[in-house]
């Protein structure tokens, strides 16, 4: 295929702004548009899915060329800092500044604690952590999975701070040894409201808080589509999904969104027509049409037990919190091998880890291969400022990065910054990046699982065989979004494989 030459000058800047997030999903950038007809460059053949999808989005007729990868990549890298794009940006509220010091005088503890719920809040923070010490409190945020300490609490005021938090999250306000779960909601000044979920235990010092903020409305509105920017991606979840049968199981660590992932797959389903259960220790926030039921410390009940329980009251779809006993495995199993579809998360490092977890809880590989309908390993990545990101060009083992992953190594690759809207950090929110391991996608996948024992199984040869048939690893998934100036390129480096 013949490759014009192209630059970000070509670039019909008010279309990609217009149709951005469509611009990336199928690797378009728009040239000309008028009337009925919308041209631009792509660095894939003229005519596949990405055309079709552009076209019943544009309801235009839609004509493309080929460039090269490294002009798209750079054309592409560029439009982030587009004129329009950037005014978007900036009018976003900046995160805000933390105080030289907590303002007491005239305000009762009870307000005070709102005060932290607001500022935790403004700044996209998804974690209040409250931790005493000898002579004082430590107040701190958790933003993109970083913790940001903020300005301490005297000691006292801390104490009654703490006791507000407990009375408002209805926790017994004497000091328990046992750890003690509750959960509040707060108004915001907008007039909206953040629910926050408080964890609180004994410490040598005293106590410690943890309130894990959740935005009920913006937690819903991820549920209306898949979180999958790559087609290829969505379409074998959506298959998986409307099968209405099999296992489907969330991996990563904790913190990387499993659970938004697995209920995000819950809001492609019918929920009116489908009988839809879950089982969550605890529950993080509630949807309707879906029976949620709590389990663990204080209810009574635990996964295993509820799970045999729920599958005598007709369940279509359940999502159970962790597959965390060889009982519970062995359930799961058996509700997918008679016509449940039951999505569950479990920690491994990836997804071809699943399997060897899987088999260290006692099932055999024939029975993995017979019910394991997709694993879905993800981790969130920090995501560049748009406003503030510096381009540098790649460097040798950088470029050497991408061609070890058959990837085409881009013009540059790009570093944070740091202005008013990040709040000086360089990097602003998270991104996720998914590997999928399907093995109904490839006979042999199935066959190599099937025959899988803890003593013989080959994790390594499994991974190589997923690899051979289209397996597109944590790693290669991350650096795509480098090469589009989404994220840091230190941002994918412990991904890779072996360097955990």
């Amino acid at each position: 295929m013949t490759c014009i030459p192209f630059s970000p000058e070509d670039v019909a800047t008010e279309v990609f702004a217009e149709l951005a997030a469509a611009c990336r999903e199928w690797n378009f950038l728009p040239t000309f548009r008028h009337g009925l007809l919308l041209t631009g460059a792509r660095r894939a053949a003229p005519e596949d899915a990405g055309v079709a999808a552009l076209r019943r989005l544009t309801h235009q007729e839609v004509i493309c060329f080929a460039v090269s990868a490294e002009d798209f990549d750079h054309a592409m890298a560029a439009m982030a800092d587009s004129p329009r794009l950037r005014e978007e940006a900036a009018a976003e509220e900046p995160v805000p500044r933390a105080p030289a010091a907590w303002v007491s005088q005239g305000r009762s503890p009870r307000e005070m604690a709102v005060d932290l719920v607001h500022f935790a809040h403004a700044a996209r923070a998804s974690d209040l952590l409250l931790d005493d010490q000898e002579a004082w409190m430590d107040v701190a945020v958790q933003i993109d999975g970083r913790k940001e300490m903020l300005p301490p609490l005297e000691r006292a005021l801390g104490a009654r701070v703490l006791k507000a938090f407990k009375e408002m999250a209805g926790i017994g306000t004497q000091g328990q040894p046992a750890p003690q779960t509750g959960a509040a909601s707060f108004s915001l000044p907008a007039g909206a409201r953040v629910d926050m979920r408080v964890e609180i235990i004994s410490t040598v010092h005293g106590e410690t808080l943890v309130g894990r903020l959740q935005d009920r409305d913006r937690q819903l509105g991820r549920m209306a589509t898949l979180p999958f920017a790559d087609p290829a991606q969505r379409a074998v979840v959506a298959g998986c999904l409307a099968r209405r049968q099999g296992l489907l199981l969330a991996t990563g660590p904790t913190g990387h969104g499993k659970t938004t992932t697995l209920y995000a797959c819950l809001g492609q389903l019918d929920r009116s027509l489908l009988n839809i259960r879950t089982l969550e220790d605890p529950v993080e926030f509630i949807v309707p049409w879906i029976t949620q039921i709590p389990v663990g410390a204080g209810t009574g009940r635990d996964f295993g037990g509820s799970l045999k329980s729920l599958l005598r009251q007709a369940p279509h779809v359940i999502l159970m919190g962790e597959i965390r006993d060889a009982a519970a495995a062995l359930t799961c199993v058996e509700a997918a091998d008679t016509g449940h579809l039951l999505l569950a998360t479990l920690h491994t490092r990836d997804a071809i880890g699943c399997v060897s977890r899987l088999l260290d809880l006692g099932l055999s590989g024939r029975q993995i291969a017979a019910a394991l309908s997709l694993v879905i390993a993800q981790r969130l990545v920090r995501r560049l400022c748009p406003l503030c990101r510096l381009p540098v060009a790649p460097s040798a083992d950088q470029a050497r990065h991408f061609e070890r992953h058959a990837l085409p190594v881009p013009a540059a690759v790009w570093r944070p910054g740091g202005c008013r809207r990040c709040g000086g950090r360089g990097e602003i929110g998270r991104v996720p990046i998914f590997e999928l391991l399907h093995p109904g996608s490839a006979e042999e996948l199935a066959e190599r699982i099937g025959r899988a024992t803890t003593g013989t199984f080959d994790e390594r040869a499994l991974r190589a065989l997923w690899r051979k048939n289209g397996g597109s690893p944590l790693v290669r998934e991350g650096l795509r979004l480098v090469a589009q100036g989404e994220v840091a390129h230190a941002e994918v480096l412990p991904y890779e494989t072996g360097t955990f």
